[in-house]
């Protein structure tokens, strides 16, 4: 069909005539980006399709002009600009064109100022934006280099051209310059179809079940992605600007050959391969294991497209689930079937796509993806015409349209990576490592096969960057214990108020002395007793643990004591002000001494890292306080405020104020005290947030400190928009270790770790527990006082500088709203309730919410929707009294089997989209992630009857 058949009339669009146009429905992919330009108009230059060759020998320039004129005849595309006509965009289509052909001339310059000048043009060309509804899109301008000597710089934007549509555009430049040679004539002749009658094709053809087929695919398979986390160095939302920068790498021939029979032995391709390697690259640095790509396709599905100029090329979206325990073998083989997955569905238009996954959009972002892959199948190639040569010239990158986008490209026996990069986002130095980084991916995984893609590149070839301001790891040596530095201090010194009690240090000694006789009567001593207390701040609390820390026992929040400890409260009806039970009867234990620095000043049963008991001991506890001390440069002239947010307190916090400060103020869970003047404040996250958002005003001249395992972005900046000094800290692994990171709020608005505290040694190692390499993430650890290497709970990536930047959760953990939730303890507390075979726990798509899937183990019915209601609702339950509130899930759903990765473990990435539903009686777990919203929730509460 021909496409004068749509001949269409005047539009109606912003007051132009476009009677002088045939007015023809756009492509889906035209629409899409038509609404780009128009929603960023600095994106309409972006989109320009710059390119260029060089003609040597004897060049007509008019039969070189009339050769253009002709390929503009015979495509319509060359033709076609898109406008608004009836509220849509359409094809505005002229019946002829003819284009310009200007002459530089540039004979008189040197060789070298010559290329220069060429490349200047090409960037002026494609920096320059089009009127999108003035065809044609099209600019030409021939640069005069000798008389022997040109070059045809070619610009045309997106919307009616793609790659291929280039290729076609010169191999037609070349018949028509070659007929005007030899015959007199062009002789292109007309093509069978035109652009316009593939749009109405390719609508007929994606019409009704087959659509509903692609869209079922596309859903399933990019259900819950995530954007990459990748290593900007400057904030998104100011730094994106379009301008484009390009780094690259070679890989040799005995590289690409042993690559390609990698290819062979997976059942895949050396396209697939080579992804891999640059998926795998992206896990590193980002740290995440599910991993999303674009990769552009030809989309030349109708049979007669392959020689027309036009927008065809569609989008195709690759995400492949790349554990990094598994080996390179095993990553290869899950993209070769990512691949063929969505090459077999590579019909689905991409703006469609965008459509149907209905994602949360932002502007600073690309719509499901940031990152492209390309490895075109032939280079372009030098053709022959009568008297001279066009040879294609390579331009330097001016326009970046995403984050980064790696070509792969034939390069003698090898191939070349060639990486562009947005340099409103990336130093050249971060784009550089990238490309570089994939390069010893490809080459350590030939190497060392059975290496985990998590160790990769191997440490051999990766040289760990230089650690940042690291402390001398003796400061503050464990020698000594809290109890001595107490001791050190007078009686009248230091003050500690809170609702049960004001009193001097004195005081406190006298009655944590009390409490200690009290103990060694019912034969609570040693370090073989644990003495479990209830987590609430107050001055009994810390009579407690000194008392406790006398007679050496080991103390732990609780609310009863196990079968060889004992419990120990405030209680004013008892004799003596205390209740104390025990398992068995003890007999009168003897003054044995207060503890030294190696006992331990906590229960390890009371922390959820793994080997973090060595973290535990008295020393680690008085180095702790001291360092966190050193870090807020508290003096015995400071105040402190500790405000309860109903979680336990750190001990850290509680005895670093009693050691080194003037008074210490315990404020209630319902109302913030005001505090005085310049007091230090100090407070998790989730407590931050209520209170802030509450409207409580710091004392002036406050210091704020908030230290958590997650430091949300919004909290932060709720921090800064006090006024008030900010410190932002990690804590450590374990409740006596000291944070791994406190630091005053600076640009990396608690993104960059900062120093460590004094005598905190960190490192972040790799699968293989290597020290990872500039750019890589790895799992933050702390050396504790055995100088064993313990797990922190997050996951950071090293800098060129070996500062740190928090990319997210440690290994078996996970972030939910503003806590850390460790999986497993869930787990294996979900486990044990009846009717529950496994268990996995996982985070909806924001982080905000614990969800948690069940496997029935077939005791309990759960067949009906009914029946797996009253199941779940039952396990909830349950977990409200086996947790801690923000400990349990907030959604529940079933499933008949869990995913599973490669080594059996849980694969949580491959968990389905929670159910649509909520708690009946939800769990107050997660703070309101704003003002507004946190203003909306009182009366939400008073409207549901939730308590």
């Amino acid at each position: 069909m021909s496409s004068s058949s749509y001949a269409g009339g005047v539009g109606s669009g912003e007051s132009r005539d476009y009677g002088d146009y045939f007015v023809l429905p756009a492509a889906p992919a035209q629409r899409s980006l038509w609404f780009v330009c128009q929603l960023n108009p600095s994106s309409n230059a972006a989109y320009n399709v710059v390119s260029a060759v060089r003609l040597t020998g004897e060049l007509d320039v008019v039969l070189l002009q009339q050769a253009v004129n002709a390929v503009v005849a015979r495509h319509e595309s060359l033709r076609t600009g898109v406008g608004l006509v009836d509220g849509d965009p359409h094809q505005l289509v002229l019946p002829e064109a003819l284009v310009s052909l200007p002459v530089i001339d540039c004979a008189d310059l040197s060789s070298g100022a010559v290329e220069d000048r060429v490349q200047s043009l090409a960037r002026e060309q494609a920096s320059a934006p089009f009127t999108l509804d003035a065809p044609p899109l099209l600019r030409l301008v021939l640069v005069r280099e000798a008389a022997d000597r040109h070059t045809l710089i070619v610009t045309i934007h997106h919307l009616v051209c793609d790659s291929w549509s280039m290729d076609v555009f010169y191999a037609d430049l070349a018949d028509a310059y070659r007929g005007l040679r030899e015959r007199g004539e062009a002789g292109l002749g007309e093509p069978a179809v035109q652009y316009a009658d593939y749009v109405g094709w390719l609508d007929e053809q994606l019409a009704g079940e087959r659509m509903d087929e692609l869209i079922a695919y596309w859903r399933r398979t990019l259900s819950g992605t995530e954007p990459l986390q990748l290593p900007v160095d400057r904030p998104r939302e100011q730094g994106r600007g379009g301008d484009g920068g390009r780094v690259e790498e070679r890989l040799d021939g005995v590289t690409t050959a042993a690559l390609e029979e990698l290819a062979k032995q997976s059942g895949g391709t050396l396209f697939m391969v080579v992804l891999t390697g640059f998926m795998v690259t992206l896990a590193r640095v980002t740290g995440q294991e599910d991993v999303v790509v674009g990769t552009p396709v030809a989309g030349r599905h109708h049979p007669d497209a392959e020689g027309l100029v036009g927008f065809f090329a569609n989008t195709l979206v690759l995400r492949a689930r790349l554990p990094l325990s598994s080996m390179f073998g095993t990553a290869a083989t899950l993209v070769r079937d990512a691949c063929v997955g969505a090459f077999s569905h590579d019909r689905m238009p991409f703006d469609r796509l965008v459509q149907e996954m209905r994602q949360t959009r932002a502007l600073e972002r690309n719509p499901l993806f940031d990152v492209m892959f390309s490895m075109p199948n032939t280079p372009p190639a030098e053709v022959g015409l009568p008297g001279l040569t066009m040879a294609p010239v390579e331009l330097e990158r001016t326009a970046a349209k995403f984050d980064l986008w790696l070509t792969v490209l034939p390069d003698g026996d090898g191939l070349r990576l060639q990486l562009d990069y947005d340099r409103g986002l990336y130093d050249e130095a971060t784009a550089a490592r990238i490309v570089e980084l994939h390069r010893l991916v490809l080459t350590d995984a030939l190497r060392d096969p059975a290496a985990p893609t998590g160790a990769l590149p191997l440490a051999a070839d990766a040289v760990p960057a230089p650690a940042a301001d690291e402390p001398d790891p003796a400061a503050f040596a464990a020698g000594t214990t809290v109890a001595e530095m107490l001791a050190e201090r007078p009686a009248d010194s230091v003050v500690l108020s809170s609702a049960d009690a004001v009193l001097t240090l004195g005081e406190l000694r006298e009655w944590a002395s009390d409490l200690a006789g009290r103990l060694r009567a019912e034969g609570i001593a040693g370090p073989d007793v644990r003495v479990t207390t209830p987590p609430v701040p107050s001055a009994a609390l810390v009579a407690v643990l000194l008392a406790v820390f006398e007679v050496g026992a080991v103390p732990a929040y609780g609310q009863r004591h196990d079968r060889a400890g004992a419990f120990v409260r405030r209680a004013e009806e008892e004799d003596g002000g205390w209740l104390i039970t025990t398992g068995p009867r003890f007999d009168p234990a003897e003054d044995t001494g207060p503890s030294g620095p190696d006992a331990p000043a906590w229960s390890a049963q009371d922390t959820d890292q793994e080997g973090a008991a060595a973290a535990l001991s008295h020393g680690a506890l008085a180095a702790a306080v001291a360092a966190v001390a050193d870090r807020l440069s508290v003096t015995p002239e400071d105040d402190v405020v500790l405000l309860d947010g109903g979680s336990p307190p750190s001990p850290v916090d509680l005895l670093m104020p009693l050691t080194h400060a003037r008074s210490l103020l315990l404020s209630g869970v319902q109302l913030a005290p005001p505090g005085p003047p310049g007091a230090f404040v100090l407070a998790d996250p989730p407590t931050w947030r209520r209170v802030l958002t509450e409207g409580w005003e710091p004392p002036p001249g406050a210091r704020l400190v908030c230290v958590g395992e997650v430091l949300a972005p919004d909290l932060v900046d709720m921090l800064a928009r006090t006024g008030r000094t900010v410190f932002l800290g990690r804590p450590g692994p374990g409740a006596t270790a000291p944070p791994v990171a406190l630091a005053p709020l600076d640009e990396g608005r608690g993104r960059r770790l900062g120093p460590a505290p004094a005598g905190v040694v960190r490192s972040v190692l790799d699968a293989r527990g290597r020290p990872v390499a500039a750019g890589l993430v790895g799992e933050l650890f702390v050396t504790d006082g055995t100088g064993a290497a313990v797990p922190a709970g997050l996951r950071c990536r090293r800098a060129g500088n070996g500062s740190l930047e928090v990319v997210g959760p440690g290994e078996g953990r996970l972030f939910a709203g503003d806590r850390s939730v460790p999986a497993a303890s869930v787990e294996r507390v979900l486990n044990g309730f009846p009717g529950v075979a496994a268990s996995a726990v996982t985070t909806d798509a924001g982080q905000s919410r614990l969800v948690a899937w069940l496997v029935p183990d077939g005791t309990v019915p759960a067949g009906t929707e009914a029946e797996r209601e009253a199941f779940t609702a039952a396990v909830r339950g349950r977990a409200r009294s086996a947790l801690p509130g923000y400990r349990v899930p907030a959604v529940f759903g079933v499933l008949d089997e869990l995913p599973l990765g490669p080594g059996g473990e849980i694969d949580r990435g491959a968990l389905p989209e929670p159910p649509a539903q909520a708690p009946r009686e939800p769990v107050a777990q997660v703070p309101p992630a704003t003002g507004w919203s946190a203003g909306c929730c009182p009366s939400s509460r008073r409207c549901s009857g939730c308590r």
